[in-house]
């Protein structure tokens, strides 16, 4: 009777800790399976949390600028005129008139580069001579700028066929005193240099 009795003791407080210890173990799995889901849920549907904005591009702002005050006298432009037609004595009469205005007059010929120039004219120019071909254009409306590699600030005007006759200095005055809207700002679209840049002459 005592054995039965010693036996009983022995073995209930095995069977109440078994029940409890798979109890937690249960919750515990079930708590890291939760988070797993969770952690999925989050990551398939994306964070929720805001995140900062992105920074909006800067507004366009228009300002306007004088081009003439950035462009040099006819006087210290010193211009060689070309013919790129078959017109005689184009180039001539246009240097006359080029130096009427004030221009210095270098060499004045058909176009040593025998290049067909189908539009108004070219105005060839170095790195050195931006500024002086621009002032140029002015008197040329139509030319086209094209870069070379001379190391000087010589410009070259070379007349295409659509060359008619040098802009009055009227008309000259009226557009280097024009202001020209300038845009500036990662909200702009910038539109085409007007004249633009053609390729390098070869």
């Amino acid at each position: 009777m005592s054995m039965l009795s010693g036996t009983g003791l022995d073995q209930s407080p095995s069977r109440h800790r078994r029940p409890v210890a798979t109890t937690i173990l249960v919750v515990l799995m079930m708590a890291v399976l939760f988070g797993a889901t969770y952690a999925g849920v989050r990551l398939l549907r994306g964070d929720p949390s805001p995140t900062p904005a992105a920074a909006s591009p800067s507004p366009c702002v228009t300002t306007t600028v004088q081009p003439g005050l950035a462009l040099p006298q006819p006087a210290a432009v010193t211009v060689n005129v070309y013919n790129a037609t078959d017109r005689a004595g184009l180039a001539r009469s246009t240097a006359d008139v080029l130096k009427a205005r004030g221009f210095a007059i270098g060499s004045v010929a058909n176009d040593p580069l025998g290049t067909t120039v189908t539009g108004v004219a070219e105005v060839r120019h170095g790195p050195d001579g931006l500024a002086e071909a621009q002032l140029v254009v002015f008197y040329v409306p139509g030319a086209v700028l094209v870069a070379d590699k001379r190391t000087d600030a010589t410009v070259d005007l070379v007349l295409g066929e659509d060359f008619t006759r040098v802009a009055g200095q009227k008309s000259v005055d009226a557009a280097l005193a024009s202001p020209v809207p300038v845009a500036s700002g990662a909200g702009c679209v910038s539109p085409s240099a007007s004249p633009s840049a053609s390729p390098s002459a070869t």
